[in-house]
């Protein structure tokens, strides 16, 4: 018996595996730590694996970061992260060496990255606060994802 689809096999499931090999660097891991805390004061068991993401958003050719609220468990409790208004969404960017600068902190309702590269932007649907609204009149913004920082696009 041959052993020639193996390597092929093994190739394809190394590729399916999630982006979240990186590990999360210390500015990351205390708002994971400090969103777990806020679940368990209110009575949860926390799930925060889920809201981790690492991708180089600005092409610089760091690892970024994205912490997603939304995505994060919190069993038998209300969400310490959402409410009408959206959901916490953190972006850290790598700022060189071993640090990252939190370039992004907004309740959002929802997110998506365009383009790619130094042409990344980032398109959110904020609540209606965040645009002189009430929060079931949501607007959307747009933000260029610079080298350094996240500014809105014109």
């Amino acid at each position: 018996m041959t052993r020639t689809w193996l390597a092929p096999l093994l190739a394809l499931a190394l590729t399916a595996l999630p982006a979240l090999a990186a590990i999360p660097p210390a500015e990351v891991e205390a708002e994971v730590a400090r969103a777990a805390e806020a679940c368990r004061a209110m009575g949860g068991r926390p799930g925060t694996v889920a809201m981790l993401a690492v991708d180089d958003l600005n092409g610089d050719g760091g690892e970024d970061w994205v912490l997603d609220f939304a995505k994060m468990d919190c069993a038998g409790a209300p969400h310490p992260f959402c409410g009408s208004g959206g959901c916490s969404l953190q972006i850290y960017f790598w700022a060189g060496g071993g640090r990252w600068s939190l370039v992004l902190d907004e309740l959002v309702q929802a997110y998506r990255f365009t383009g790619s590269g130094t042409a990344r932007r980032l398109r959110v649907k904020l609540g209606g606060s965040a645009c002189g609204r009430v929060n079931a009149a949501s607007c959307d913004r747009t933000y260029r994802l610079e080298r350094a920082r996240v500014v809105p696009a014109r």
